[in-house]
């Protein structure tokens, strides 16, 4: 290839740095709500007005939420924490051509 189109090799700099993934930390958060939602289920006595898989259901949709959220708010800090370790490093591109077949 030759012309204004043809790739170039050469040295870039790059920013490298750590991220989390922010929907593990929602998961985990929510599945945390929800094993909170059970204890809390079994750890107070029966009510006469709701059976308990009421209660757990609602408690469930309660805590799931609140420990997605939470979980978000930990990815969030722990994204801003590490976007202060960036490194930059240099990246070097290497051009392979193909040479043309008859």
């Amino acid at each position: 290839m030759t012309g204004p189109e043809a790739p170039r090799a050469g040295r870039d700099e790059v920013h490298v740095r750590r991220a989390p993934r922010i929907l593990s930390f929602l998961l985990t958060g929510a599945a945390l709500g929800a094993v909170v939602a059970l204890l809390l289920t079994l750890a107070f006595p029966a009510n006469g007005e709701f059976p308990a898989s009421q209660v757990f259901g609602f408690l469930l949709l309660i805590c799931a939420i609140a420990g997605g959220a939470l979980g978000a708010v930990v990815a969030l800090v722990l994204d801003r924490v590490l976007s202060r370790r960036t490194r930059v490093l240099s990246a070097e591109h290497e051009v392979t051509v193909e040479p043309d077949r008859p």
